[in-house]
């Protein structure tokens, strides 16, 4: 996957799964060094979570969904769950990249 800047960090997605539930997991590392820049999901342990769905972390990464939507990535479905304090909005991943 070729590099593309998130606030102002080249960054790539790696993409991989939970262990508990293999659902789809998503992280955002820094390029060349591929050091750890963010998670992009969040494993809410619901069943709408697959290998292509995953609940978005924007309280972390704030304007993660609107770069995941701009640049093809991902696509919110509308549906948000909450856990705790924070709500967190379902996208479909465009898979394979």
């Amino acid at each position: 996957m070729k590099a593309l800047k998130f606030n102002n960090t080249e960054v790539s997605l790696n993409f991989t799964s939970y262990r508990n539930n293999g659902t789809l997991a998503v992280q955002m590392n820094t390029v060349p060094d591929k050091d750890l820049y963010g998670v992009v999901t969040v494993n809410l342990g619901c069943p709408l979570q697959n290998d292509t769905r995953a609940f978005v972390d924007e309280n972390n990464l704030p304007g993660i969904g609107k770069w995941l939507k701009k640049h093809g990535f991902a696509t919110p479905l509308g549906y948000t769950q909450r856990s705790g304090f924070c709500k967190y909005q379902l996208y479909e991943f465009h898979l394979p990249f």
